[in-house]
């Protein structure tokens, strides 16, 4: 278990970082209901986006390192896909928590709000009712806790996988 213990670290660390953005772009007004306002969503989500994958490269990058040093610069290649994996689950497993503590207890009412935004932007668009009714139907079930939960923690496990298969790869021991 002590050989985990950086990457389930790294894990909170890269997470926990993801929201503490997310709730920064929401009060720079580029992400949540005033960003649908001011029509600055699209830059508030490139920028959440590109830096949760670079917060999770960094976190794997580093816990490898981690564990390479603590091993005297030897790290084999199956060991690092470990401590990449292990970090990428810590991570997935955090980012439930912390969506859950957003949607449930931060900001209970982000999706009515972020709802009510998309529709007063749709309505002064003339979109129609109908096109409305069902844009609306499905923004709702998108910003679900339950949804975005899956989301982040699939999202995580994937692209982190993908970051570890190749950060493994170069940072793995090269046999003499």
């Amino acid at each position: 278990m002590i050989k985990f213990k950086a990457p389930i670290i790294y894990g909170f660390v890269v997470a926990f970082s993801g929201s503490a953005l997310m709730l920064t772009l929401i009060w720079l007004k580029l992400l949540g209901p005033k960003a649908i306002s001011l029509d600055n969503e699209m830059v508030g989500g490139t920028i959440l986006f590109l830096m949760l994958y670079l917060f999770l490269l960094f976190g794997i990058y580093f816990a490898i390192r981690k564990r390479k040093e603590l091993n005297s610069q030897i790290i084999s290649y199956k060991e690092a896909l470990l401590q990449g994996l292990v970090l990428s689950l810590s991570t997935a497993a955090f980012s439930i928590v912390f969506t859950y503590v957003f949607y449930e207890l931060l900001y209970p009412d982000y999706v009515s709000e972020t709802l009510n935004a998309t529709k007063m932007k749709m309505q002064e668009a003339n979109v129609s009712a109908e096109k409305l009714e069902i844009k609306l139907l499905e923004k709702k079930k998108y910003y679900s806790t339950s949804v975005q939960s899956f989301y982040s923690f699939v999202g995580n496990l994937i692209t982190g996988l993908a970051f570890t298969l190749l950060l493994s790869f170069f940072l793995k021991s090269n046999k003499k």
